[in-house]
């Protein structure tokens, strides 16, 4: 009995040790070492910095994003990897105030502030420069290339955050994408089965013109190596029994089409392009190889009814909807869903 009281007390004390007290109430967990990747969520009216473990299947709420006046809650926080590993959280501010930006501190535990002198309506890392969509009006990215032909975009060192160049890009951007590997974005212009794909290369500022969507409904995008992989659903999708993939590369460009599903998530390699498929309330996680098309693995994950997020862990393909995360393991045929400690913010 006496044992039994001394185990009791010690995992009392553990409990103590694993989380504390944030402000209002948020109880903040010490996970840093085990999160393989990070997202932002609201937690008791805060915005909170959650940590996903795939390998414990967990998640945990890390750091509270200071608030300040000012803050625009309605647009979401943009958290995103560098190449070397750094993670950047940027969060919007009111009346075209240049935006708050911040690095994730994964020693120390915290958010250190960076000084930010624009609005960063989208940031689009590369392999040493970073891309943020911007206009110098400080409206937002939306409003800003609705009716221009052109949108701007500025060029940092990753490192230094010293700007490189400032250049613009034909066409109002709809999409971006990029790739660790490489220091060019690829962008898609226009909407729907009218997009088309370009190319920027962050090192000289040049365009290329990359291909079509060819009659498929735009909804991601991806660019592995530099080159733009487009997926959505054909203009008329058919409801099918179960989803059915299409993949065709043309013009320097590859296009997946999704017939019975929606397409909510996108991640693509030299070789492969894995893609998160929702067919009502659960949703298809499939690979495909990315030369001939052929469907390599699918892994369906119940009660996934949207996939915002994808990211490839060590452990796993980690998907994050609304207030929920999923690992899912395409060489076991595995998935397992856990809650985040809030809803989703950061997309």
């Amino acid at each position: 009995m006496r044992r039994k009281t001394s185990y009791a007390a010690l995992a009392v004390s553990a409990a103590l040790l694993t989380s504390c007290s944030g402000p209002s109430g948020v109880e903040l967990g010490t996970d840093w070492k085990g999160s393989q990747t990070f997202v932002t969520a609201s937690v008791s009216g805060h915005t909170v910095v959650v940590g996903i473990n795939p390998e414990a299947h967990h998640a945990q709420a890390l750091a509270v994003v200071p608030q300040k006046d000012g803050d625009d809650d309605a647009l979401a926080p943009q958290l995103v990897q560098l190449a070397d590993g750094t993670w950047l959280l940027s969060t919007h501010r009111e009346e075209g105030r240049p935006d708050r930006l911040f690095t994730l501190n994964t020693a120390r535990h915290a958010l250190d502030e960076k000084n930010a002198t624009e609005r960063l309506s989208e940031l689009v890392p590369g392999k040493s420069l970073v891309a943020t969509l911007h206009d110098s009006s400080g409206s937002d990215k939306d409003a800003a290339t609705a009716g221009s032909k052109t949108t701007g975009v500025l060029v940092r060192d990753a490192k230094t955050w010293k700007k490189v160049r400032d250049v613009q890009v034909p066409g109002p951007v709809t999409l971006a994408a990029s790739d660790p590997s490489s220091d060019s974005v690829c962008l898609a212009t226009g909407q729907g089965s009218d997009v088309k794909a370009s190319v920027l290369d962050l090192t000289t500022g040049r365009t290329r013109q990359a291909g079509e969507a060819g009659g498929v409904q735009v909804q991601q995008l991806a660019c592995p190596g530099g080159t733009p992989v487009l997926a959505g659903t054909p203009t008329r999708n058919r409801q099918e029994a179960t989803v059915k993939l299409t993949l065709k590369n043309a013009g320097g460009t590859t296009v997946v089409s999704a017939v019975g599903g929606r397409v909510d998530a996108l991640q693509a390699s030299k070789n492969t392009v894995v893609i998160a498929v929702n067919f009502g309330e659960d949703s298809d996680l499939i690979d495909l190889d990315r030369r001939s098309g052929r469907e390599l693995r699918r892994v369906t994950v119940k009660g996934m009814d949207s996939s915002s997020l994808l990211r490839h862990t060590r452990d796993g393909w980690v998907m994050v909807s609304d207030d929920t995360a999923a690992v899912v393991d395409l060489n076991k045929g595995t998935s397992r869903t856990f809650s985040l400690p809030g809803t989703l913010t950061s997309f």
